[in-house]
């Protein structure tokens, strides 16, 4: 589940400018410089601060960019984007029903102050997640997989209960409510990686506040990070158990919101690479530099219906199909974007997955579930605010304050107050921390986000608005859609055809008959990247891997 990899994967992929600071080119060599010639250094930027560090805590792809770094699971993604062993020492014994996983740590694994990783680590981090307590926004990712998940995260039974055990400090029982296809894929994402428990309950609330109050098991350390700051550091940690794979010494990352700001670094050799907004596209696509990828991150607005029994004016369906139809996603990725985007008119991603018997894209076989109308757009709007008997209507639009962003927020206020009469909306531009707090806190009317997924498969988009899923912030409740979507998860995991059906007809509840958001891109990535940087890895879905990232000389 990435909340919309996700939650800011609309903002990483729209905004994000990898690259950091350093000296001009009419400095004097400092002593610092000095180091970084003895160092494989590569410099990134980043749209804003750092949301959260806790993996069971953390709710969108800003984070998880940054977890993925840091912390491993018993997968991770290798550079083709399939899961190999990490923290796992060998592929485990599986039970003839394909519901009990035991699976065996490394002898090496140790956390960052080399204490061991073990089994148990495990076993705490994934019942600290299913516990309702911990309100951890992915927590539903156990549901209907993990045995005793799905009660334990209602409230019916305790978490201890959770079909997780460590039989010893080198092995971990895993049992599944049913057989789960991309299990394996699920294990590579933050809310399955392990966390220490004596060390986390001793740090208390302090715990990944900063870089100085958590441990890490993964290719990197976290440093200089003070929990609001604008700038940390990835340092190879050298207590990892495959740090001969890790080829640079350290990642320099300062934030950087302007992409003008972030292309002069770039071009002064301050950065190693920048993701380009649309306006900056035309100039630099002819540079031996600049590059193009199609991610299977999706944007779109999310609309609040309301919470605790209490409606707003868009829990009124035709407000909220006026407001998809009024949209020219054409336009918006043509002439705005200009990044290698594509319009989106559903929810799931073009080339996640296939139907397991004819072999089409999910997409493709789904179509598009809205449209673009602004004829029939004003005549929803003018018949729901005859429905809700008032004449106008002001809705707050809350974005990031990235300049990208800005003017994609501009675009949509615009097309929607010429299209729909008696329309105002007030735009509401904050840093990418507090747009994160206003979407889980459902403090908002539209909030423009998006997601990026977890895994490849179409669940990991429609498990999101399953109701009171921890990432939904919505209001949107349907029980027809919360059945296919969980037995998608659990009894109909063994039947291929039929769950990819369910599947199917989840995405036609969500977006057709209920619109309850709406879509608007799926994510292209324009950068550039110097020639020197090489395996900078990126997926479709999933959180990018710096382990192997490497600098040529």
């Amino acid at each position: 589940m990435k909340y919309i990899r996700s939650f800011l994967l609309i903002l990483i992929v729209f905004t994000l400018v990898l690259g950091a600071c350093g000296k001009s080119e009419e400095q004097d060599i400092s002593s610092e410089e000095t180091d970084e010639q003895e160092e494989k250094v590569v410099h990134l930027s980043a749209p804003g601060e750092i949301p959260s560090l806790d993996p069971t805590l953390a709710d969108n792809d800003f984070s998880f960019n940054v977890i993925n770094q840091v912390f491993e699971g018993l997968y991770r993604l290798d550079k083709d984007g399939e899961p190999q062993l990490a923290m796992a020492a060998s592929e485990p014994d599986v039970s003839d029903d394909g519901r009990v996983y035991t699976f065996t740590l490394r002898d090496d694994v140790t956390w960052s102050d080399g204490s061991s990783v073990t089994a148990h680590d495990f076993e705490y981090s994934w019942k600290k997640a299913v516990d309702p307590e911990t309100t951890a926004a992915y927590g539903p990712q156990f549901e209907e997989i993990v045995e005793g998940a799905t009660d334990i995260l209602v409230g019916d039974k305790p978490s201890d209960e959770l079909g997780v055990n460590a039989l010893d400090d080198k092995t971990l029982e895993v049992t599944l409510e049913a057989p789960v296809p991309y299990f394996k894929d699920l294990l590579t994402t933050a809310v399955f990686f392990p966390q220490p428990k004596e060390y986390v309950e001793e740090q208390g609330k302090d715990y990944a506040l900063d870089s100085d109050h958590a441990l890490y098991n993964g290719p990197f350390i976290l440093t200089d990070w003070n929990g609001t700051g604008d700038t940390w550091t990835y340092e190879k940690n050298d207590q990892y158990w495959d740090k001969e794979s890790v080829n640079v010494d350290r990642i320099q990352v300062n934030v950087v919101k302007d992409t003008q700001t972030a292309i002069d670094l770039y071009e002064n050799d301050q950065l190693d690479r920048v993701v380009l907004s649309g306006d900056f596209v035309d100039e630099y696509q002819t540079d031996d530099e600049y590059h193009t990828y199609l991610t299977g991150g999706v944007r779109f607005l999310k609309m609040n219906q309301g919470k605790d029994d209490e409606e707003t004016e868009l829990a009124n369906l035709n407000i909220r199909q006026a407001l998809n139809m009024a949209l020219d996603r054409d336009a918006i990725v043509d002439h705005l974007l200009n990044n290698g985007s594509t319009p989106l008119y559903a929810t799931v991603a073009e080339g996640l997955a296939n139907n397991p018997d004819t072999d089409e894209d999910f997409r493709s076989e789904n179509g598009d579930l809205t449209y673009y109308d602004e004829g029939e757009a004003r005549d929803k709007w003018e018949k729901g605010l005859k429905e809700l008997d008032i004449n106008e209507l002001e809705l707050e639009l809350t974005t990031s304050d990235s300049s990208s962003t800005k003017v994609l927020a501009e675009n949509l206020k615009n097309q929607w107050e010429s299209a729909l009469p008696g329309l105002t909306i007030i735009v509401k531009n904050v840093p990418p921390k507090q747009s994160v707090e206003a979407n889980v806190t459902q403090n908002f009317d539209l909030i423009l986000t998006g997601w990026g997924g977890d895994y490849q498969d179409p669940m990991t988009y429609l498990n999101l608005f399953i109701t009171d899923s921890p990432g939904n912030h919505t209001g949107f409740s349907n029980d027809k859609y919360d059945e296919l979507v969980l037995k998608s998860k659990s009894s109909l995991a063994g039947k291929p055809k039929e769950r990819w059906d369910s599947l199917l007809e989840a995405e036609r509840i969500l977006i057709e008959d209920n619109a309850v958001l709406i879509p608007i891109s799926q994510n292209g990535t324009a950068y550039l990247e110097k020639d020197k940087i090489k395996n900078f890895i990126t997926y479709k879905v999933s959180a990018d891997n710096y382990k192997w990232i490497d600098v040529e000389a």
